[in-house]
């Protein structure tokens, strides 16, 4: 039994995503080799991947290929254990294709969610793998008719996990969802980041996984903690949108041992980052770049075929915005607003006459129009 752990705490590869166009397959196959390199150099233990391994349910071949190689040169060349769960983007079914035997050499994989949450245990420490299902699925397979979303899903699960759960013993849950600390504002997301469920329905307090020692969760794409340091993002290890520029990409060391808990960032540098560059269209073109680029310009007027020209000295851009345009238009946005709250409904109503029908209201019809209004507002309609 080993007192003390160094766990490589990874998740959201998504291997063969797109973005705006590009493939990302070669930054990934870059950055992901480059990872397997940290792994021996920091002395890794294990290593966790928790979920959404690739970008689609059904992924393309050579986004598989990648898959492979990576997972072959962590268990054959680096000779660790790697555990990894299925989110939201992957086939649950697909991924634990052949999940028995690749057991046999240290390769553990959960697609799909059981009674029992399976429970792996690698060298007196207990890893509880928790693959991302949704709550009608959870809640069948459960047979508990109360599960109305997935913090009840998840609630019941964990109720489940604890009646063999050993507090003398480290317990580390692996799991992927859209955890928060009472409110949504707690925590930070990204625009490629896939909605989990419907409005609020897909958020799940980190009280629940109190009782555990550490918590690796995947789906929010910015590295962060949840409430407390033992439950954490590791966020994806590539930005994968324009919402992601800011971020600081990493996975975790988490050097744990029973009630103690060390966390050593992983940084590495990508092939190509991106960023998003802003200023006039003669400005931006006396500048050059090989990083993914938004382009954000501040002329007033439109520039005739700006994003081929801009491609010409940026080969890997991205997007195009007209900053000042947005901001005039929602400007007008804010002062028609403004105005329309100045209004009466019957005011309201003459306006929107006037741009369908393209007269203008009669005293007579104004009338008419108010005498409906609070015939409305004494419920008389």
């Amino acid at each position: 039994m080993r007192e003390k752990m160094r766990i490589l705490h990874t998740a959201d590869w998504h291997i063969g995503k797109i973005v705006n166009e590009f493939s990302m397959l070669e930054d990934q196959e870059y950055y992901l080799n480059q990872l397997v390199d940290r792994v021996k150099e920091q002395e890794v233990d294990v290593l966790i991947m928790a979920g959404d391994l690739y970008d689609r349910a059904i992924p393309p071949k050579e986004a598989v290929t990648l898959a492979n190689s990576i997972l072959t040169r962590l268990i054959k060349e680096v000779g660790i254990p790697v555990l990894a769960i299925a989110g939201n983007h992957d086939s649950n079914e697909r991924l634990e294709y052949a999940a028995e035997l690749l057991e046999t050499s240290n390769l553990f994989i959960e697609g799909t969610v059981k009674t029992e949450t399976r429970k792996v245990t690698i060298e007196g420490m207990n890893f509880y793998l928790l693959p991302f299902s949704d709550h009608i699925t959870t809640r069948q397979l459960l047979g508990q008719e109360e599960i109305k979303d997935l913090e009840d899903a998840t609630r019941a699960q964990v109720e489940l996990m604890k009646e063999n759960l050993n507090p003398e013993e480290v317990n580390i849950l692996i799991a992927h969802g859209y955890i928060v600390n009472q409110t949504k504002e707690s925590v930070e997301d990204s625009d490629s980041e896939r909605p989990l469920s419907i409005g609020t329905a897909e958020f799940v307090d980190a009280s629940l996984f109190e009782p555990f020692d550490y918590v690796a969760l995947g789906h929010l794409h910015k590295a962060q903690k949840v409430k407390w340091d033992k439950i954490r993002y590791s966020g994806s290890p590539l930005k994968y949108s324009k919402s992601e520029v800011p971020h600081k990409k990493k996975s975790w060391i988490v050097e744990i041992e029973k009630d103690k808990l060390e966390l050593e960032p992983v940084e590495i540098e990508p092939l190509r980052d991106m960023q998003v560059l802003r200023g006039t269209f003669e400005e931006l073109m006396q500048h050059e770049s090989m990083h993914y680029t938004f382009f954000e310009l501040e002329d007033k007027n439109y520039v005739m075929d700006a994003m081929n020209q801009l491609r010409r000295r940026y080969p890997y851009a991205m997007g195009l915005e007209y900053i000042s345009r947005e901001t005039v238009a929602a400007e007008k946005a804010q002062q028609t607003q403004e105005s329309m709250q100045k209004k009466t409904m019957v005011e309201l109503f003459a306006d929107f006459y006037e741009t369908y029908k393209g007269e203008t209201m009669d005293e007579n019809q104004k009338t008419e129009i108010e005498q409906v209004m609070n015939d409305i507002q004494r419920g008389e309609w």
